[in-house]
């Protein structure tokens, strides 16, 4: 199968270093899975590409949840005696499988909520957040894993969930602080799937390896239930060390803003 072109978006590549190009081609394995290939004149960190592949595989999913696998990071410098024309060529493929779709974050609507319920689930959404986040924090997976909404957990086993999470937990290191800077309660939101109170948690963490982490978790309560709680939506994202470095400060409330963190 010839790969076809896809245009890597220039707010991503501009948030990075605005002098870096690069040209992403992707194929098709499956009806849910591709190989993307980024290539460049810049030698680039897996996070950095990620950052460059991550609005094209949003678009190649098509509504789906993009999920990056596996990759090859490769470099290729000019051998000795060569005559150089001062570029690199970097080439990194990485494998795109497009997830079922779980629903999106709710959006606001009229609530028949009091204050009094308001402030409650705030509290409640606070205390479910802080206790998956000390179960991943801690090791104890299943704890976790059980947190989980019947939705998320058609997505994996535990035993897929773990292998994910303990990979990304390599990635950006151990958590050192965390601010759950945002909670908001929406009682059955026009998009929802089914009726019910969710309570979006928006979150930053500091990691020992990625300075700024960054999302958001939708806790759900079904209709009639009193405390029948469940994890529905999870994103996040990093801003890795390098690319902290490499970003001017000019450009990091654009950043800042594009991974979902406090601005």
């Amino acid at each position: 199968m010839t790969p076809s072109r896809l245009a890597v978006v220039m707010t991503a590549c501009l948030i990075i270093n605005p002098v870096w190009a690069a040209d992403l081609a992707y194929k098709k394995l499956s009806g849910s899975t591709f190989e993307l290939v980024l290539s460049s004149d810049t030698s680039l960190t897996v996070d950095q590409a990620q950052v460059m592949m991550a609005e094209p595989a949003t678009k190649l999913c098509n509504g789906k949840i993009p999920e990056f696998g596996k990759y090859k990071f490769n470099r290729t410098e000019p051998l000795a005696g060569q005559a150089a024309d001062g570029k690199t060529t970097f080439n990194m493929v990485q494998m795109l499988s497009c997830v079922a779709d779980i629903p999106e974050r709710p959006k606001a609507a009229s609530s028949k909520l009091s204050e009094d319920d308001i402030i409650k689930f705030k509290v409640e959404g606070k205390k479910l957040t802080n206790a998956y986040m000390s179960a991943i924090d801690n090791g104890y997976y299943e704890t976790a894993y059980n947190m989980l909404g019947r939705r998320l957990k058609s997505l994996s086993t535990l035993e897929e969930w773990q292998a994910r999470v303990t990979a990304y937990q390599a990635q950006i290191g151990k958590q050192t602080s965390r601010d759950l800077w945002r909670v908001t309660v929406y009682e059955n939101p026009a998009n929802s799937p089914e009726p019910g109170t969710y309570i979006a948690v928006d979150y930053e963490t500091r990691q020992s390896i990625a300075p700024i982490t960054c999302g958001y978790l939708v806790w759900f309560l079904p209709a009639g239930s009193k405390n029948n709680f469940s994890l529905m939506r999870e994103e996040y994202g990093h801003i890795s060390e390098d690319i902290l470095k490499s970003t001017a400060a000019s450009d990091m409330g654009k950043l800042r803003k594009q991974m979902g963190c406090k601005v």
